[in-house]
């Protein structure tokens, strides 16, 4: 088996087409078939199943697709290790969420650039399944994630705390009874998202039906619609620490409810090989995180 042909399998997968993938690979569409057919027969089994206009991949094809995508990922992260004995230029791959892809990634990677500006920086952003499947693929090196599964083989450390706040327009008053709150139109993440799905959580818990009547994807938007007094929303602090700031909105307590509070995890696997660019920011995450304490 050579990675030649896992390469190949990939693409064919990915394009769902042996035509397409030949046409990137600059072969012909016979030269891809017989890379298919030779792993095929290697393996034992077939991976790719052709219908009249497209392709499919087998369930076998479905398995060996996860493996292929870890093989060649660990792969490029094997060469880019061994060239750091020979080049001063390293890489580190994140992925993160929304409000830390907005409102941390910043301050931390400048800080981190400055000291190692020959360092390949790139970021993925996504909610916490989307990070957590890309580090278990070594896709990516660090993942910044609010949700995850304490059974999962990676490493986890608690990061940042982030308390969430009931944003409003200005003149509402201070504090604002569950009763109230349930007629107030709302304008919250869409069904689904890591964010709503904590905020739907704890409404359960509180016995709090929301009437929802705007579900966004943009942070920057719901701000905006809070600040033009279209609704009010539950968003992170670290979000709208510049409109309180500038005093554009405001934030109320809600009565007999708990403080909301949402963690920050920082997830790699166990058996990452950590190149001194990413040992190097893992020493700089850790080191802001006992700052703030």
């Amino acid at each position: 088996m050579e990675l030649s042909q896992l390469n190949t399998f990939q693409l064919v997968a990915s394009c769902q087409s042996f035509s397409k993938a030949a046409q990137i690979l600059h072969l012909t569409q016979p030269a891809i078939t017989i890379q298919i057919k030779n792993l095929e027969a290697e393996l034992g089994e077939r991976l790719i199943e052709r219908h009249a206009r497209s392709l499919v991949l087998t369930p076998a094809g479905e398995v060996f697709l996860d493996y292929t995508k870890q093989i060649l990922n660990l792969t490029t992260q094997a060469c880019e290790s061994i060239r750091q004995f020979h080049q001063t230029r390293g890489r580190l791959f994140i992925g993160a969420g929304t409000t830390n892809t907005i409102f941390r990634l910043p301050q931390l990677l400048q800080a981190y650039h400055q000291q190692y500006p020959e360092v390949e920086i790139q970021i993925r952003s996504g909610d916490s399944d989307y990070i957590i499947s890309l580090v278990k693929e070594n896709a990516i090196d660090l993942g910044f994630v609010t949700t995850i599964d304490i059974t999962t083989n990676l490493e986890i450390q608690p990061l940042f705390s982030d308390q969430i706040l009931l944003a409003t327009p200005l003149g509402y008053p201070q504090e604002i009874t569950p009763t109230l709150l349930a007629k107030e139109s709302l304008i919250l993440f869409r069904t689904g998202s890591g964010f709503r799905r904590y905020l739907d959580k704890y409404f359960l818990t509180q016995h709090f039906q929301p009437k929802v009547v705007m579900e966004l994807e943009s942070m920057e938007a719901m701000i905006s619609f809070v600040q033009n007094g279209l609704g009010i929303t539950f968003l992170p602090e670290i979000a709208i620490r510049e409109q309180l700031l500038q005093q554009t909105i405001q934030t109320i307590q809600i009565k007999n409810w708990s403080a909301m509070t949402r963690q920050t995890y920082l997830v790699y696997r166990k058996d990452k090989y950590l190149s001194w660019s990413i040992r190097n920011f893992l020493t700089q995450i850790l080191k802001v995180n006992s700052n703030s304490h």
